[in-house]
């Protein structure tokens, strides 16, 4: 990735905290770039209307372009679409909140941060997946501890009802079929077209 080092004295706007806090509830990692961090927005090419999204959100602390590229996983080879923001101690704050010791957690005071539906949406097109009557949230990255902390910032803020299901030894958080209504009603709208799918389980899909 060919980029200047580049610190800009900004305050995140509304849209770019909530876009941010739903990133990094997903796939976004916010990195250290010297003394500070920097946002890191990083997809597979088929999610490119989302990196287009955030890279559209993140406008004005960008200037670098999309880039798509490709990558070795395993045996094969992937194409990616990625972007970085700027450098500034607003992303260091963020990631003393998700990474206290280097590695991605659910914070503490979640249910402080996790408040809008925007947030919830762009955390639900990066992860959210289709299921056979409902809906999940691919939360394999974090603890059991840590899911159990999202759902209860889920039911809280949202009043959505949520269980937990292991999948690859890890804790998802699933949406069961009598909770898919008020899931689509509070993100339904803010979900880009490309990714409406992912509210539709396969049960109620026409053949």
């Amino acid at each position: 990735m060919r980029t200047t080092p580049r610190e800009v004295n900004f305050v995140l706007e509304k849209i770019q905290k909530n876009v941010l806090i739903g990133t990094l509830l997903g796939d976004g990692a916010v990195k250290y770039r010297g003394k500070e961090c920097r946002l890191h927005i990083k997809h597979s090419a088929n999610q490119l209307p989302l990196v287009n999204y955030k890279r559209k959100v993140f406008r004005n602390i960008t200037r670098m372009k999309v880039r798509k590229f490709k990558q070795k996983v395993g045996e094969k080879d992937y194409v990616f679409a990625e972007f970085v923001t700027f450098t500034n101690p607003e992303f260091t704050k963020y990631r003393n909140l998700f990474y206290p010791s280097g590695k991605k957690i659910v914070p503490k005071n979640i249910k402080q941060l996790l408040v809008d539906p925007l947030s919830l949406a762009v955390w639900f097109m990066d992860d959210g997946s289709a299921e056979y009557a409902g809906a999940s949230l691919q939360t394999h990255c974090f603890t059991e501890s840590g899911v159990k902390r999202l759902m209860s910032c889920l039911k809280l803020n949202f009043k959505i009802k949520t269980t937990k299901r292991l999948n690859k030894g890890k804790w998802i958080i699933y949406f069961p079929k009598k909770s898919m209504p008020d899931l689509r009603k509070i993100i339904g709208k803010k979900i880009l077209k490309e990714f409406k799918y992912k509210l539709e389980p396969y049960s109620e899909r026409r053949s």
